[in-house]
């Protein structure tokens, strides 16, 4: 059984939105990364520490069918944001990013840096409907240069169209900037389709890969066009040169790289890549699927706050059981169902790490709930 190959688990564990569950060989793989320089003192440490965040990036690129040259390790998303925002070329008239309420806080706080380089933030309406590309049509203006599109929203599982939406940016000579951090490891992506200038994400959500192992992904001609001013050595043509008069930048993405960087979390998120790529996505997203279905089938049409169709959402389903609200959620945590909630309700998470009988005795804890026993 797949939830096997998973940490032991408290009760039942439906936190893959927040925190993945991590897989056992996760462990050992990256300690062994790790330790292995150590052990061998005839040979140097970091080209074998290289080795294995190279193997980081090369386990993404093929999840998200990409190039791993396009692709650059980052401690966290927000750091991320940073850099590409302090990289961006100098335009006179485009001094606006547009993003949305519903857009992950933390990113909003690195965009909000931006007004030191004389960008002012937009928020798209709170009540717009940003499934509709109608709306990001009418948003999409003159003096906005850079947009932010999440692909699925923390807050409401909603999934945006992502393609259409960058093409319209595309056409207006907009640079779009695309969050995957709750999609990446559950939604099948093409990075090809989308055609974004920038693309960050976290393996420590659905991926199961634990904190410190961000990404950033940098479109090929934005790559030449961006001077990131966050740099260390790592983001040098040639970390190893070691010429204090002479810096050059990365001819890749890892231009944006920085500093000394971390390197046990890349070796961890490594192997939780390879788990998922032996999986495979789309076994994934169906076995996401079928579980959801299931609370679907038993849960009143009104308690969902998420999009019903799987095409339209995330992994997670977003319930608020009205008048039941706080019964239900006490009798969850009674029951050590390991959820959390945000204001629009609580959020549940089916991964490989549960199997259909917990989701069974979810529905059982529920049901009781709203009856009063």
């Amino acid at each position: 059984m797949m939830r096997e190959k998973y940490a032991e688990q408290r009760g039942i564990y439906l936190l893959s939105h927040s925190i993945g569950l991590p897989l056992k060989q996760s462990q050992a793989d990256a300690d062994d990364a790790y330790w292995r320089a150590w052990r061998q003192a005839d040979t140097d440490i970091w080209p074998q520490w290289f080795s294995g965040i190279d193997n980081f990036r090369h386990q993404l690129s093929e999840l998200l069918q990409t190039q791993t040259k396009n692709i650059c390790p980052q401690t966290n998303i927000s750091s991320a944001v940073g850099k590409v925002i302090f990289s961006l070329p100098a335009t006179a008239s485009k001094k606006v990013i547009l993003l949305c309420e519903d857009d992950f806080p933390s990113i909003g706080y690195a965009l909000q840096q931006s007004h030191h380089i004389g960008y002012q933030l937009r928020y798209l309406p709170k009540d717009a409907d940003l499934h509709d590309v109608a709306t990001w049509e009418q948003h999409l203006t003159g003096d906005v240069g850079l947009c932010l599109i999440t692909h699925v929203q923390s807050n409401t599982g909603r999934r945006l169209p992502v393609a259409q939406i960058t093409e319209i940016a595309r056409q207006r000579s907009i640079l779009s900037l695309v969050d995957i951090a709750q999609s990446v490891g559950i939604v099948p992506i093409n990075i090809t389709q989308w055609q974004a200038d920038f693309i960050v994400g976290s393996c420590v959500k659905w991926l199961s890969g634990g904190p410190g192992a961000g990404f950033l992904w940098v479109d090929s001609a934005m790559i030449e066009r961006c001077e990131p001013r966050d740099v260390g050595w790592f983001s040098h043509q040639a970390p190893f040169e070691f010429d204090i008069h002479e810096f050059r930048y990365a001819e890749d993405a890892l231009r944006f790289w920085g500093g000394t960087p971390s390197v046990h979390p890349f070796l961890v998120a490594a192997s939780s890549l390879q788990f998922v790529n032996s999986v495979g996505i789309a076994h994934i997203e169906a076995n996401n699927v079928a579980l959801s279905s299931c609370i679907l089938e038993q849960i009143k049409p009104e308690y969902l706050v998420s999009p019903r169709a799987h095409h339209q959402r995330g992994g997670t389903l977003i319930l608020h059981f009205g008048d039941h609200h706080t019964a239900v959620t006490e009798s969850l945590e009674r029951h050590a169902v390991q959820f959390d909630g945000r204001a629009k309700g609580i959020r549940l998470s089916p991964h490989l790490c549960n199997s259909p009988a917990q989701i069974a005795h979810l529905l059982d804890i529920l049901e009781s709930a709203q009856l009063g026993v």
